[in-house]
């Protein structure tokens, strides 16, 4: 038997429900477990199926060579609770590619119900966006460190709050927390952090930590608004490590396991009721991770992605896209709050480096989350979201942040006169910044009957 590899095992699995003769009700489905092998489900007892269409599946599964898991196809009969286990939430509705026939021409997706069982990564497939008011909430966001993503974020907090409002900085980058070290002096660092409050949650003390979670940052003393800060680790933090190892664990409560993104989510709104922001600004962790998952697929109104013009930044953003691509609920339910920031965005050939960024960003949007629109005519009761390149609008119309030096080893916290950057200085390079996300909460606020734009 030939050698399947673990991306061609799935699309195995889909080509053989497509290319078998089975009966059309219950469909079947299909089942990864953490190694990623595979099996076969149906939501009937095994009796009822039809001899043959059960053989044929059996068949299937086991030519999927080391990715067969072994000679059980599961029925209802396999389980105490088949209940639980065919109506449980997880199974999402997974579009398979197919690669290409013999002439190169690109195969139609095949769909298939999926329950995927991972040990990491759940909530980049679970969106659950908070619906209803709250205060806009935005993620910062960047696959890697370095293009000052957390420099913008404290820029953006100080924007608003010249502007009156009162901002709550909430650090998610829980591996690398330093959004304290930037605008919190180190005896402003409040009693308790965000990591405190995942711990202590896990055994149902978390409303404890509340009152000790949030202090004030001097970057919100010179304006008319506040900037309130809840940082990773709390003050005197002695056992950080230990506690960092069992932050990410599900919690049990009475409707099932708790995953990382649900917790968080109660975690901000908790915030926010004893807060009252006008805005939330989320330093999401760096990189393809849990913490980044949960603050933009279940948190964020708003979800600022960093990026330079780099190979590895185009990478990686066609995986992260490539992934949501197969699940087009998601797709829909994430797009629309999605925004590039083009990073460090250099000043010598800047007009020219801007639209090739443009360009490369559109390609992107078009080839995963837009819709394809079919040449032709156009059916006129579908409406397809693919915005134009040029539409400023658009998700992948990019908001540019420009390189300056003296933004690169930067005190948020120092005034002009001690050697920090003058009002000038922070518009020149942060100002388009500020402008729209100033643009997208007036309009968040219109659309939620709070505010004018």
């Amino acid at each position: 038997m030939a050698t399947i590899r673990f991306h061609d095992a799935l699309r195995q699995a889909a080509q053989a429900l497509e290319r078998l003769d089975l009966p059309p009700e219950p469909a079947v489905r299909l089942v990864r477990d953490l190694y990623g092998r595979l099996r076969f489900a149906v939501d009937c007892a095994q009796d009822d199926y039809p001899l043959q269409a059960r053989e044929q599946l059996l068949a299937a599964q086991l030519a999927l060579g080391a990715y067969a898991t072994n000679n059980e196809v599961l029925f209802r009969d396999s389980f105490s609770y088949p209940e639980k286990f065919f109506t449980q939430q997880n199974w999402l509705r997974t579009m398979v590619p197919m690669g290409c026939d013999e002439d190169g021409e690109p195969l139609p997706d095949v769909p298939v119900w999926l329950l995927d069982r991972m040990v990491t990564g759940h909530d980049w497939l679970q969106p659950s966006h908070t619906q209803g008011k709250h205060p806009h909430r935005l993620v910062f966001f960047g696959l890697k460190g370095g293009v000052g993503r957390s420099t913008a974020l404290c820029m953006v907090a100080w924007g608003l709050a010249r502007q009156g409002k009162r901002v709550l900085l909430v650090d998610f980058d829980l591996e690398s927390p330093g959004l304290s070290g930037l605008i919190l002096p180190a005896g402003r660092v409040a009693e308790f952090g965000v990591m405190d409050w995942l711990v202590e949650d896990a055994v149902g003390q978390g409303d404890g930590v509340l009152p000790g979670l949030v202090s004030a940052s001097p970057l919100g003393e010179t304006t008319q608004g506040a900037v309130r800060v809840a940082a990773a680790m709390g003050a005197q933090e002695s056992d950080y490590l230990a506690k960092l190892a069992r932050a990410y664990a599900d919690v049990p409560s009475e409707q099932g396991p708790q995953r990382l993104g649900v917790r968080l989510r109660r975690m901000v709104e908790a915030l926010e009721a004893r807060e009252q922001p006008d805005v939330v600004l989320i330093d999401s962790r760096a990189g393809l991770h849990d913490l980044a998952a949960a603050a933009i697929t279940s948190l964020a109104d708003t979800a600022l992605l960093f990026a330079t013009d780099s190979e590895q930044t185009w990478q990686g953003y066609r995986q992260l896209f490539s992934h949501w691509q197969r699940r087009v609920d998601v797709v829909r339910d994430v797009r629309e709050r999605l925004a590039f920031v083009r990073a460090l965005t250099p000043k010598s050939n800047r007009e020219s480096g801007v639209k090739r960024f443009q360009r490369k960003a559109y390609e992107l949007f078009a080839e995963t989350l837009y819709d394809a629109i079919p040449p032709g005519d156009v059916d006129a009761d579908v409406e397809y979201f693919h915005p134009a390149e040029t539409d400023e609008a658009a998700p992948h119309f990019p908001i540019l942040v420009d390189w300056d030096e003296r933004f690169q080893e930067f005190d948020p916290a120092l005034r002009p006169e001690q050697g920090g950057a003058s009002d000038a200085q922070v518009d020149a390079t942060f100002g388009a910044l500020i402008q729209w996300v100033t643009r997208r909460i007036h309009a968040d606020n219109y659309r939620l009957g709070e505010d004018a734009p």
